[in-house]
């Protein structure tokens, strides 16, 4: 009895042990987070304005350096932004050369190279090519060159004249025009670009050409050109062990417009912008060119930063964007939720409920001739539709195709195998993905085609292999040859093309013929009913359910799930800001195809309950609509956020939106698609369409119908 009574004594205690110092650690914790507050709260109260902007911008570099959805802690943002990147060590005295990118704009997002400018050329034997990717090269980076400056590690150098160059009126007006739209030279020098600050004190990439300032005294626009750079190089000593051993860890430019006439304008002092020394971009009178020197100096200093943390100047002064990735997520788990409680209770309590009364055989027959509804359809629920079978299995086949091929390369960006920062490799990761894939789409579309009673399987089979990536090379072609005519770096070269259209005939058109044949020789996909002769009458329908707006509507649910990671994702590419959160991007994704399945599998149980069995494009556009809404929303984006300017900028900005809101549409239908399909198999196969009992009742309906009609 004692030791009964000891025992129940000592687990007693157990039990309250492991309640109460949970319990008591969160209180703790809780406590120990309202004092931090309250102790960040009296600090910020007797910082500065700049001191406190220094705090919240350290701040939010902490949480940036929590890594995607899973928040994975990381020591630095070079293992975000550069995984497995190793750093180069330089000696003192040994020559380093910059290295030229595009000269490109965020009003135009129509690059050149630089040499096309009307500047120093550089050393025709230090000029190279780097090895571009695939993406990169589709992107227009065909050329890295090397930039007409060349420095010597450690040693300063006081303002030096490069070279000479006279402008005509036709470059000084096309200089005027770069200097409107906001161009910007990139320069990099050991992997990191160049970058100034603003009048916020935040910094951006790239100098710009040159400057437009109004005239107090006259109110015309003066345009004046950058000809002088005063680089500012931070490097880093004894990181590797060796003191002797320096990494560069910061490259900083202030452009400066100064006009070299005078004896002692490029002397030992720094040179600055002045309003009496500045370079105006006007034609001196009497003459017919515009003499230019260009000149630069260095400056370089020892700093403190370490090499691991040499980006996060590129993301100071950002604001925090954790919790609206956090709230993007909520958002759209919200979305699942609501639609899976919808799916839950029609499976539970509606469709339980008439499986049941329909398979029990001692049922009241009043009650069998009353039936309406998903049950009497089952005769043409499995009909393949009417219109353009082969059209349907090509654009389900591609979207799965497509959803294979981003799941991929969101993995591979997940487990560091992608550098997301790295020009090009995203882009090509996902053609090279979507090349290899091909099988899958050929498959599909094989599967499903047979289904629906095809028999031209070749024919299937070349749609499925070039309808899509037909659409998107036409629409690239063509834009192509405008860019060439433009003048813009952002071209392709021909043997790009070539190389992708080896890629497309070479592999993928053979995968997808592998596809096709495996997905021929299995046998028809079986269903649980057998399809009558004859269609059924289907009855007059309810607008909400009838017209093709509902479905234009219902695509806004599964757009509005990823919206706010659109937006950054948008930012990253036509606003030239970093992206880097691939596991909230791969939440997105999934939680996206998680709200088209869900969605299409509610609509299609609401229109089999109408007695409407032709759900086949409807399953599959209820989904794909969420394309239309990407497209206005990047219309939207393109009105409020870029103000392109020029016809040409805008039309490639809504041709490349069209190609990526079209690849949208089919990876959302064609999960919606699927999904419907198979909810429709599994709820007729619980029904026992073939019991003797309910023949009777079926044809009495069918008997009805035909005499109403």
């Amino acid at each position: 009895m004692t030791y009964a009574i000891l025992k129940f004594t000592t687990a007693v205690a157990l039990l309250l042990g492991f309640l109460i110092f949970p319990m008591a650690t969160a209180m703790g914790a809780r406590m120990s987070r309202r004092e931090q507050i309250q102790q960040r709260k009296s600090m910020m109260k007797d910082m500065s304005r700049q001191e406190l902007k220094d705090f919240i911008d350290e701040t939010n570099l902490r949480k940036r350096k929590q890594k995607g959805f899973i928040r994975k802690r990381e020591t630095s943002l070079s293992q975000i932004l550069f995984p497995g990147v190793a750093p180069a060590e330089y000696q003192m005295g040994s020559t380093i050369h910059v290295m030229v990118d595009l000269v490109d704009s965020r009003k135009t997002h129509l690059p050149f190279e630089y040499y096309r400018l009307p500047v120093c050329q550089g050393n025709a034997s230090r000029q190279h090519r780097m090895r571009k990717n695939l993406g990169q090269k589709l992107m227009g980076h065909n050329v890295a060159q090397s930039s007409p400056y060349a420095f010597s590690f450690g040693e300063s150098t006081s303002c030096t004249v490069l070279c000479e160059v006279k402008l005509k009126g036709a470059e000084i007006h096309h200089l005027k025009k770069l200097i409107k739209r906001q161009y910007a030279i990139n320069l990099t020098l050991d992997g990191i670009p160049v970058y100034m600050y603003d009048s916020n004190g935040n910094a951006f990439r790239g100098s710009p050409v040159g400057s437009k300032l109004q005239n107090d005294l006259t109110g015309e626009v003066e345009f004046f050109y950058h000809n002088h750079f005063r680089f500012t190089i931070q490097y880093s000593s004894g990181e590797s062990g060796n003191t002797a051993d320096h990494r560069i860890v910061g490259f900083r430019v202030k452009p400066v417009s100064i006009v070299h006439n005078t004896v002692d304008s490029c002397g030992s002092t720094k040179v600055i912008n002045h309003k009496d020394t500045l370079l105006e971009l006007k034609m001196p009178e009497g003459q017919i060119e515009l003499n230019v020197k260009y000149s630069y100096e260095v400056e370089w200093e020892n700093s403190d930063l370490l090499w691991a943390d040499r980006w996060d100047v590129y993301l100071r002064g950002r604001p925090d964007e954790s919790l609206a990735h956090h709230m993007s997520i909520i958002n759209s788990f919200m979305v699942v939720i609501f639609l899976a409680s919808v799916l839950s209770v029609i499976l539970i309590k509606a469709l339980r409920k008439d499986i049941a009364i329909y398979n029990d055989l001692t049922g009241d027959p009043s009650e069998e001739e009353e039936e309406t509804g998903w049950k009497l359809v089952h005769g043409d629920v499995f009909r393949p539709p009417s219109t353009s079978p082969m059209a349907l299995s090509v654009m389900v086949g591609t979207g799965a195709q497509l959803a294979v091929a981003i799941s991929c390369t969101l993995l591979l960006g997940l487990t560091n195998l992608l550098n997301p920062m790295k020009k090009g490799q995203a882009l090509s990761n996902i053609v090279l993905l979507y090349v290899f894939t091909g099988t899958i789409s050929g498959y599909v579309s094989a599967r499903l085609f047979k289904f629906c009673g095809g028999k031209n399987w070749k024919l299937n089979t070349i749609y499925t292999t070039t309808a899509f990536p037909g659409v998107l090379m036409a629409i690239f072609f063509c834009l192509n040859i405008f860019l060439i005519f433009y003048g813009s770096a952002k071209s392709v070269s021909i043997w790009t093309l070539i190389s992708v259209f080896l890629l497309w005939s070479c592999v993928a058109t053979p995968l997808v013929c592998v596809g096709s044949f495996l997905g021929y020789r299995r046998e028809q996909i079986s269903v649980p009913t057998r399809t009558n002769q004859i269609a059924r009458v289907i009855p007059k329908q309810q607008l909400t359910l009838g017209s093709p707006l509902t479905s234009f509507i219902i695509g806004g649910m599964p757009f509005s799930t990823v919206c706010i990671e659109v937006y950054f994702i948008m930012g990253a590419i036509w606003m030239h800001q970093y992206y880097y959160l691939m596991g909230y991007l791969f939440a997105g994704c999934v939680l996206l195809a998680t709200t088209c399945a869900l969605l299409s599998t509610v609509l299609c149980y609401m229109r089999l309950c109408a007695e409407d069995h032709r759900w086949w494009w409807k399953a599959f556009f209820d989904s794909a609509t969420a394309g239309f809404w990407l497209f206005l929303y990047s219309v939207w984006y393109l009105v409020t956020k870029l103000n392109l300017v020029g016809f040409l900028p805008v039309s490639v900005y809504l041709a490349y939106m069209a190609m990526v809101s079209l690849a949208f549409a089919l990876y959302c239908g064609a999960v919606g698609f699927m999904t419907s399909f198979m909810f429709t198999r599994i709820i007729y196969n619980a029904v026992k369409i073939d019991r003797g009992s309910k023949e009777i009742p079926l044809l009495k309906n069918h008997v009805d119908d035909a005499l109403r009609k």
